[in-house]
């Protein structure tokens, strides 16, 4: 089995066949890539030299020329193939390749989502515009099978009857205004009746005789005499105690 170890005897024939002090062969340390850290201590001397000679290069072309060398740019205006450089890793390598790609990548999910809502938006108005022409036919159809009903007519407006007829408050004149302080000089005389006094109060004038009428204007008018003295009197002291006071 290849990955069991031979024997001894097997070991020593072979080693005695092949003999010693050979040429190295195609598997050498001579052949094997150096490390990039390895490389960059054992050419330091030619890496700085060749940095040295980029840098006055840079100086003499001017700030646009190294702008534009360090962004991978020629005068033409055609970008540089990307590659990869000696002793650069493949996963260094692989990001740069992504950072160059970035910006195409993102324009293009641009686009797409562009085209997709504009898509997705003309759809939806497809439907709509689909469904108002299914609800204006529907709404038509039944239109024409839905038979037209007679408008009710309105009957004519009611006239007043006693538009002509003369008011109460019309015909009841008002009395003046009370003011502040006034005093009564006689009490009220009622020539007609107040409102919602019925008529059978009025018929009582009719007991009366002429002469019992006419005492009661008498003692009707005695009454407001003896109240107006009352009052006379009443305002004849009220001075007088001005008087005394002051």
């Amino acid at each position: 089995m290849p990955h069991k170890k031979a024997k001894r005897t097997t070991r020593d024939r072979l080693r005695s066949e092949t003999g010693t002090d050979l040429a190295p062969g195609k598997d050498s340390l001579r052949n094997e890539p150096i490390p990039k850290s390895a490389a960059r201590v054992f050419n330091s001397q030619a890496v700085r030299d060749e940095f040295k000679l980029k840098k006055r290069k840079r100086e003499e072309e001017g700030e646009q020329a190294a702008k534009k060398q360090k962004t991978g740019k020629i005068t033409n205006n055609k970008s540089v193939a990307l590659k990869i450089q000696p002793g650069e890793s493949i996963q260094h390598f692989n990001r740069r390749v992504e950072d160059d790609l970035r910006p195409l990548v993102k324009t293009a999910v641009q686009t797409s989502r562009a085209v997709a809502r504009s898509t997705a938006k003309a759809e939806h108005e497809a439907r709509i515009e689909a469904k108002k022409a299914r609800q204006s036919k529907s709404k038509a159809k039944e239109e024409e099978e839905t038979p037209k009903k007679p408008q009710p007519v309105s009957p004519p407006p009611e006239t007043d009857k006693f538009k002509d007829r003369q008011k109460e408050f019309q015909s009841v004149s008002s009395s003046a205004p009370r003011r502040l302080n006034d005093v009564a000089q006689a009490p009220p005389e009622f020539k007609k009746l107040l409102r919602g006094i019925t008529s059978a109060i009025g018929k009582r004038d009719g007991v009366l005789s002429m002469a019992q009428k006419v005492m009661m204007e008498q003692e009707r008018e005695k009454a407001i005499a003896r109240y107006r003295d009352l009052k006379a009197s009443m305002r004849k002291n009220g001075d007088l105690g001005d008087k005394d006071d002051e």
